[in-house]
């Protein structure tokens, strides 16, 4: 969609607004069926058998649209590392690479890595001039073949601490295009040999068809800090895992389907101000639910405005501008249509999340249903040697025997390993309003020689 189509849109908010909230109150966007505004996933859901009351007020089309795009003044933060430099310092161990200028990122060229066999392809190139105690890296990644989750792998030799760091995202779009990611550890081990510095990046496969552009260092200085949410709005929130953070004093933050609330299962409107008043905040994860990768334009938008817009109407205003796509399912077309009403959005990406954000509508996060891996994970945000000191760990039910859940035992575990480490935890919101001040998006790393 283009700014003039966005300004049409807008323009045609204000006309027909009342029109528009009595439909999203009562649960029904002009384009949607009742059929499908629930989720396959939890049909225990289904049932309305303690409706909310709605209100009267609209809310103001200044606090429902952004002011322009979030992503323009955080494309640049860091340096443009290697992109720019002669593909000669790229050692190709598998595959094969060139340059490309039919898949051009922002104007930039980019890096067509292709497999030519069952090894995939893996490159790799030197790093010089970084502290990587302190460093961390971002790029832009196009995929030909979208729909599947994939592991591309960054492995980076770290001698000034004597480690390699594996930096992994998992790759979920539903078309191909241009989505940037913020790299995020996955784990650690210790150096055998080698004491130059380099990443390679690798994917196995067979059909791999993959462009990367815009390699940036970003700089890691902060104090670390963990960021603790929950998709869905479950009553389990509420029954569970609320009593038990409140124990440890630990916020957190619910990305919230608004036309379930109230619902069996679900949370009503009554605990969502409870948990508020307690220091929780509400997040959109959309009205009804569903893919939104998958459904047509119309219907992503009434989706992405009309949850808001509930977010908005009901008190909810501390985080209402921040999204979590439901499946982890968006195009870039979804991104270009999210970023009219939300400055943050997250996806189901793995991996530590690094504190400096350059894509603030594709932000990475781990799922902590594993325990072990949760608890591994902190350890990691509390290793001072390493450059990552900004952790979400992402929760659905908590609750025994269903999926994606954690058991309440092993999450009562996770919250008082937390507590135990003094881990300085936070709503999601701070994190979001941190990385926007105008000073962080414009710094960048520390060379090791200038």
């Amino acid at each position: 969609m283009t700014e003039d189509d966005r300004s049409i849109t807008k323009r045609a908010f204000l006309m027909t607004a009342s029109t528009v909230y009595l439909s999203g109150c009562l649960g029904d966007s002009p384009s949607q069926s009742s059929s499908q505004k629930t989720s396959s996933q939890e049909v225990k859901n289904n049932t309305d058998t303690d409706p909310e009351p709605t209100t009267e007020a609209e809310p103001d089309s200044s606090t429902l649209f952004i002011d322009g795009d979030p992503r323009e003044d955080l494309w640049d933060v860091g340096d443009q590392w290697r992109t720019g430099t002669s593909l000669d310092e790229w050692d190709v161990l598998s595959g094969s690479i060139e340059r490309s200028t039919e898949r051009l990122y922002r104007g930039f060229q980019s890096v067509h890595l292709t497999a030519t066999d069952d090894d995939g392809v893996a490159v790799r190139i030197p790093i010089d001039g970084y502290d990587l105690t302190q460093t961390s890296f971002s790029l832009a990644m196009y995929i030909d073949t979208p729909g599947t989750h994939y592991t591309p792998s960054f492995d980076v030799n770290a001698p000034e601490c004597g480690q390699t760091l594996e930096f992994r995202t998992r790759y979920k779009i539903d078309e191909p295009g241009w989505i940037r990611y913020d790299l995020g550890i996955n784990d650690i081990s210790t150096l055998e040999s080698a004491t130059e510095s380099y990443m390679t990046i690798s994917w196995g496969g067979s059909d791999i068809d993959w462009y990367i552009s815009d390699l940036r260092a970003v700089p890691v200085n902060q104090d670390p800090r963990l960021f603790i949410q929950f998709d869905d709005s479950l009553r389990s929130t509420y029954d569970t895992a609320f009593p038990i953070m409140r124990q440890y004093d630990v916020p957190a933050t619910v990305y919230t389907v608004t036309d379930r609330i109230g619902n069996t299962g679900s949370l009503t409107l009554d605990q969502m101000n409870e948990m508020q008043d307690a220091g929780w905040e509400f997040a959109s994860h959309t009205l009804t639910h569903q893919r939104t990768g998958e459904l047509p334009l119309d219907e992503q938008r009434a989706e992405l405005e009309d949850s808001k817009r509930w977010l908005l109407d009901h008190g909810f205003e501390q985080a209402a501008s921040m999204l979590a796509y439901p499946f982890g399912s968006f195009t870039t077309e979804t991104m270009d249509i999210a970023a009219d009403y939300y400055d943050f959005a997250t996806s189901e990406q793995r991996g530590a999340m690094n504190r400096r954000i350059s894509s603030p509508l594709s932000v990475n996060r781990h799922p902590g249903d594993n325990v072990k891996r949760s608890m591994e994970l902190i350890d990691l945000l509390l290793d001072d040697q390493i450059p990552t000191d900004t952790l979400v760990l992402c929760y659905h039910d908590v609750i025994e025997d269903n999926d994606p859940s954690v058991d309440p035992d092993g999450f009562r575990e996770t919250m008082a390993y937390i507590d135990d480490q003094d881990v300085d935890c936070r709503v999601t919101s701070e994190l979001r309003d941190d990385q926007f001040r105008s000073e962080n998006s414009s710094s960048s790393p520390n060379p090791k020689n200038d």
